[in-house]
This record gives structure tokens, sequence and C-alpha cells, in this order.
């Protein structure tokens, strides 16, 4: 259940940062970033709950921490940025 949890909250933190659907007609690759979040968020929610323990599937205050930043350092990782766009 907590993979489940990690996920989620990393696509959460992925739109926050603005892979949205508000933009998919601008950003059509946006997909990517959403994608990049939810597995941000599954491999910072497993470090930060530690990997024994997130085989017991509790969800915990440092699993959420870890979520969060894994989902903002992969979205964020694969976001557009001004230099990537033809001149």
């Amino acid at each position: 259940m907590s993979y489940i949890v990690w996920a989620l909250l990393g696509i959460v933190i992925a739109v926050l940062i603005g892979a949205g659907p508000r933009r998919r007609a601008f950003r059509p690759n946006a997909n990517a970033a959403l994608f990049a979040g939810a597995f941000g968020g599954v491999i910072g929610g497993v470090i930060g709950d530690g990997v024994p323990h997130a085989l017991a599937g509790d969800v915990t205050i440092g699993s959420v921490v870890g979520a969060i930043a894994g989902a903002v350092v992969f979205a964020w990782a694969v976001r557009d940025r001004t230099s990537d766009s033809e001149p």
C-alpha cells in the first residue's frame, strides 16, 4: 500500500512543479515528468523509510519526506528548460 501512496504523492508533486494537464498543449512530453515524479516518489519513499522497513508496508513521516524529495528531484530533472528550445 505504501508504494501506491508514494507514487501518487510523486505524481502530485510533479503536477505542482508544472507538468500538469493544463500545460499539455504546450508541452506534449509532460507524461515523462509525471512518470519521473512517480518513480522518484517510490525511490525516495523506499530510501526515506529504509529498505528493510519498506517491506512492512507502513507509511511513516520519513518515507513521506523521502518521497517528496525524490519526486522533486526526478520531476525537476526532466522538466523543460528555456535553454533546451531551438532558437
